[in-house]
């Protein structure tokens, strides 16, 4: 793809031919990877470090956008699926919801200081998995992410069938608008490396140790602090909202 050819040629620094005139075309410093060269630029020019920032977000999210689409795609797909058999198979619904109770009682029953550290810290170490595990052919970020999504739609049908469709929105939006393009993120990444594995066990040039260490640093400087807001909104802003229905 041309957007990926252009993203990585300037990750390796490669100069660019000479121009008709005699003169070189704007020359991409050698860096070892996309975000140092921008923390170079940051540290040279301080005054434009938000505008830094913000193209180092666009420029990797627009590098794997095609697999994070493919996730959402994914997701929403097993949410539908999710939702459907819950109503045509009720028993297994009523069990799944049986393990997610069980899993999350103990939480829920805590202080909510304790209560968002636990939603932030589960969200941060399965948003992880989804990206290391993507090593393996990018096969697990998909089964989780299917997983994850049937499960919510098994949750948001029996909850709609007590409390009406209204509420399903109020409880999932607010957190959700922030959380989930976060998890997808991790696993378009994870799914990124396990295309680039498949590509290096087919003889095809790979960099799959500098993606590695760009989806971390990525991970680290981007998805972690939202997911860290969204659990702040999960636990204090939404049971708010819902308190008005």
């Amino acid at each position: 793809m041309e957007i990926e050819e252009d993203y990585l040629r300037e990750k390796k620094g490669e100069v660019r031919p000479e121009t008709p005139d005699g003169e070189e075309e704007k020359i991409y410093a050698p860096a070892e990877n996309a975000f140092l060269a921008d923390s170079r630029e940051m540290k040279s020019r301080p005054g434009e470090r938000g505008t830094s920032r913000l193209s180092e977000f666009t420029g990797y999210l627009h590098f794997i956008l095609p697999y994070v689409l493919f996730i959402a795609f994914v997701f929403f797909g097993s949410l539908f699926a999710g939702y459907t058999s819950s109503e045509n198979f009720p028993d297994m619904a009523d069990k799944l919801i049986e393990g997610f109770n069980s899993r999350f009682a103990p939480l829920l029953a805590m202080p909510p200081i304790f209560i968002m550290f636990g939603i932030f810290l589960n969200n941060a170490f399965v948003s992880l998995l989804f990206l290391v595990l993507g090593l393996a052919f990018g096969i697990l970020p998909i089964l989780f992410i299917a997983f994850n999504g049937y499960i919510v739609g098994v949750i948001s049908h029996i909850v709609a069938q007590e409390k009406g469709p209204l509420f399903i929105v109020l409880a999932l939006l607010p957190h959700g608008i922030v959380e989930l393009p976060m998890v997808f993120l991790s696993a378009g990444i994870g799914l990124r490396l396990g295309h680039q594995v498949f590509s290096a066990f087919m003889g095809k040039p790979t960099e799959i140790k500098k993606e590695f260490k760009e989806g971390l640093r990525f991970y680290f400087r981007w998805i972690l602090p939202f997911l860290f807001l969204a659990a702040i909104i999960e636990t204090f802003i939404t049971p708010l909202i819902l308190s008005f229905q």
